[in-house]
């Protein structure tokens, strides 16, 4: 049985003055899968991934429906509470403030804060869920990359959503990293978190994802299971050029 769909862009467009960064993007992320986002630079994949989550544009047209819900026009903040959560390309925390509070403050832009401005035992889990040991009252900005990564990811964790997205969690990793953030997002995944992934390491989305699109100038080219995404011609041209596959 196919589960139920749990968000979906429906021709989804964006202009930046004559620039069309997104061109009637329709994609169907389907509740528990990993899905993944592929695409050469400048193809669109991070402003999609800002309109689903209202960070910080809203599409010129198009719906985006997250849970059953119309999002397009709800704010960034609402959308987090609704149980949608993202993490950005850059590793965006705090360095001033201890690994510990750069989660309090995932918990408070999230569900988490609506019952308590810290949960103590919601933050340690979180934190434990991404494998970062060490001392978390230790400050952030002596953390490694694949620490800061984790470090995002219990951040957006922390609130329990439903759907996380992720902007090239990979990026800048060595082999080994990677691994280890493979079996990590495989964890995650494991306790039911549906997961969307842009990623340029497509050994990454070769691991985890169940099915991908790929985007090319702004527009879905092809969507399908990695394996055949991957081969697929339009796909070769996209990232080689006309007859780079040859």
């Amino acid at each position: 049985m196919t589960a139920p769909v749990l968000l979906a862009a429906e021709e989804v467009t964006k202009s930046f003055g004559s620039l069309l960064a997104v061109d009637g993007v329709s994609i169907e992320v389907r509740r528990g899968e990993v899905f993944g986002l592929a695409g050469p630079n400048g193809a669109g994949k991070s402003t999609l991934f800002n309109l689903l989550t209202g960070i910080p544009i809203r599409p010129d047209s198009g719906k985006v429906i997250f849970d059953g819900q119309e999002v397009q026009n709800r704010s960034p903040r609402w959308i987090a509470k609704a149980g949608l959560k993202r993490t950005f390309q850059t590793e965006a925390v705090f360095e001033s403030l201890s690994v510990r509070d750069n989660v309090r403050v995932g918990s408070a832009y999230g569900g988490a804060g609506r019952t308590a401005r810290w949960d103590r035992a919601r933050c340690a889990e979180a934190l434990e869920r991404v494998e970062l040991g060490g001392d978390w009252d230790r400050p952030a900005d002596g953390l490694s990359l694949i620490d800061r990564k984790r470090l995002m990811i219990a951040c957006a964790l922390v609130s329990g959503p439903s759907l996380l997205l992720l902007d090239e969690p990979a990026a800048g990793l060595d082999p080994a990293d990677q691994e280890a953030l493979i079996r990590l997002l495989a964890g995650i995944h494991a306790t039911g978190t549906t997961m969307v992934i842009i990623e340029h390491v497509l050994s990454v989305l070769e691991a985890l994802a169940g099915r991908m699109a790929v985007l090319d100038s702004g527009r879905v080219i092809v969507t399908g299971a990695p394996a055949e995404v991957l081969t697929d011609p339009r796909v070769v041209e996209a990232y080689l050029g006309p007859g780079g596959g040859r």
